[in-house]
């Protein structure tokens, strides 16, 4: 995938060794930390492999489970549908606050 650049609003080119590399920023509105917009054509002058770049596995993850501190683990079913979500949002309950630490008494309710 192809980091977008919101401000020149099109693609930035990026080569398969971005991945790989010890400047490689991650982001989506950055390439790398040398080559922000990234490079023209197809090797990078400046490219540096990153010291944990051939240790890193790809951790395929069935559906309905999440790799978490290095355990494959189930993932919780949701509490609330997405429209119980939508309602919740849309009509908190109300609530009064009171703190008896220093007395301050919530009038708005």
């Amino acid at each position: 995938m192809l980091p977008f650049n919101q401000s020149l609003g099109n693609v930035m080119p990026k080569i398969p060794d971005c991945d790989r590399c010890l400047f490689y920023s991650h982001s989506e509105y950055l390439v790398c930390q040398v080559h922000p917009y990234g490079v023209q054509g197809d090797r990078c002058l400046d490219f540096r492999p990153a010291p944990n770049a051939e240790e890193e596995e790809e951790q395929w993850a069935p559906e309905g489970y999440t790799w978490y501190g290095g355990e494959l683990i189930p993932n919780r079913p949701p509490r609330y549908t997405k429209q119980e979500q939508l309602e919740i949002l849309d009509n908190p309950p109300l609530v009064h606050w009171d703190c008896p630490a220093c007395g301050w008494v919530d009038d708005s309710v």
